[in-house]
């Protein structure tokens, strides 16, 4: 590593406050309430669809669009759980600044940004683009407990962890 990155490294390292971290879980809080309404708009319209008038005669084709508008609820209702199973991951993630890797820590390595503890794809905040890493990934077993400075090996490939806030 030549001497500009490290000193990139730090710089970053000391603009990681809890304000910072804070306007992270905050777009991820957006994100997800996003997401949480169009799964719910989702369910109302094939509610919608799936709805008959109990005192109008319906033909084969009627019912079956029915069926599957009903199908299609059941199937989206289970989709409206995930995202607020997403959203309530959010809201538990700790953002006080930490030295240790846990859920709701932001973590650099490979001149990449994370967010511990919640799936999520790409974002920026600040400039900085993030992504997360979930719970359940071997990520982050790999990562979690360790300090900024740490190696790790993942996929066969060892990577020192940058930054931990």
């Amino acid at each position: 590593m030549n001497g500009a990155i490290d000193r990139t490294a730090q710089m970053d390292d000391m603009t990681w406050d809890e304000d910072r971290k804070l306007r992270v879980k905050d777009a991820l809080r957006r994100r997800a309430e996003a997401a949480l309404a169009s799964a719910r708009e989702a369910v109302a319209d094939q509610r919608g669809a799936a709805e008959l008038d109990p005192d109008d005669v319906h033909d084969t084709d009627g019912l079956s669009q029915s069926d599957a508008g009903g199908d299609l609820v059941r199937l989206f209702g289970g989709i409206v759980a995930r995202r607020q199973a997403d959203l309530a991951l959010v809201e538990a993630l700790d953002v006080t600044p930490t030295q240790v890797v846990a859920d709701g820590s932001i973590v650099s390595f490979g001149g990449d940004h994370y967010v511990v503890g919640v799936a999520a794809e790409a974002f920026d905040v600040d400039g900085t683009t993030l992504e997360g890493i979930a719970a359940d990934a071997p990520l982050h077993a790999a990562i979690a407990g360790l300090k900024a400075g740490d190696s790790f090996t993942i996929n066969g490939a060892e990577h020192r962890l940058d930054l931990v806030v």
